[in-house]
């Protein structure tokens, strides 16, 4: 007896030191400010490694200082990358990969420098990505991993980085990951009107709750031009969904590796041959878990923020079916 609770307390503690030993995001740190070197290794270098921009959004710092005229950091880009031919593949047999595709690459500058002259750089970790949307597949996380290793392979060969920081959690990630929701239609005479129509009406409802599209890809038409088979999906897209107030409020005050988690892709598909609309999208309570937020004020207002794009959702006709 004495040696069954002995062998339980030990599985249970290797067990809690696995939770608590779970990679977040390992960035990368280069003397001073390299983000005109770091922009050119992105529009010029990760092309090796089949990656390209699909939208950059840099020096927010300016805008946050232009609207709440706050200086929280020296300097905080958002690249958002995609590798259209890896992915085509996992997308195919889960389309939750949309949730990080195209997913970020951050880099920021604290204005500490005396004590942190660096720029930092990175994204969230690849195995914290397939966790984050339920993938079990082995050969689907390795191919996913692989993509990512050979990104990481060419920022480090091109900025030589001198420091490391790995963000460790200490909880577990939430049961529920992904938000998903869905919207029932009646078949429509155009496919692609009734699309423009629903993307124009969804930009302009977040718009109405302050939030901002920062930035869109429509796979289906991608795939299509590359002459690549998509036949799975009558439509696949995605938005990448900002608010400036709430990351503000994060990024701006203190916490700027944050942005890993940011902006979000939000994809939406169409099954072939089916008159639902899915979309889905990374939770909030990713961050808190993910990077071990504490504060209870902060994490309420984070709440409101995710429950007010589920309201807006519903707004446009859709329902939940995760949460």
């Amino acid at each position: 007896m004495k040696v069954n609770k002995v062998i339980l307390a030990f599985l249970m503690a290797v067990g809690i030191a696995q939770a608590e030993g779970k990679i977040t995001a390992e960035f990368y740190a280069s003397k001073g400010n390299v983000e005109k070197q770091f922009d050119d290794v992105m529009k010029n270098k990760i092309e090796a490694a089949g990656f390209q921009i699909m939208k950059a959004n840099t020096h927010i710092e300016n805008f946050y200082y232009e609207k709440y005229k706050e200086k929280g950091v020296e300097m905080i880009s958002f690249y958002d990358i995609i590798n259209k031919k890896a992915i085509r593949p996992l997308l195919l047999k889960n389309p939750d990969f949309g949730a990080f595709t195209p997913f970020n690459y951050l880099i920021y500058k604290t204005l500490d420098n005396k004590n942190d002259n660096y720029t930092w750089y990175g994204h969230l970790d690849a195995d914290m990505m397939l966790d984050i949307i339920g993938e079990q597949d082995a050969a689907s996380r390795d191919a996913f991993k692989k993509m990512i290793s050979g990104l990481d392979d060419i920022v480090k060969k091109e900025l030589k980085p001198v420091k490391t920081h790995i963000f460790k959690r200490s909880k577990p990630l939430p049961k529920v990951t992904l938000t998903k929701m869905v919207k029932k239609f009646d078949a429509p005479e155009d496919m692609e009107e009734f699309i423009d129509d629903f993307v124009s009406e969804h930009d302009g409802k977040f718009s109405q709750h302050n939030f901002i599209i920062a930035g869109f890809i429509d796979l289906k038409f991608e795939y299509s031009d590359m002459d690549l088979a998509f036949e799975k999906y009558d439509a696949y897209w995605v938005s990448l969904l900002c608010h400036f107030e709430f990351s503000n409020s994060i990024f701006n005050r203190g916490k700027p590796y944050a942005g890993m988690f940011a902006p979000c892709s939000i994809y939406f598909y169409i099954p072939k041959g089916k008159n639902e609309l899915h979309v889905g999208y990374s939770s909030v309570t990713n961050w808190i878990s993910g990077l071990d937020f504490t504060d209870a004020k902060r994490i309420e207002y984070m709440k409101s923020i995710d429950a007010e794009v589920v309201e807006t959702f519903k707004e446009l006709g859709f329902e939940l079916i995760q949460k």
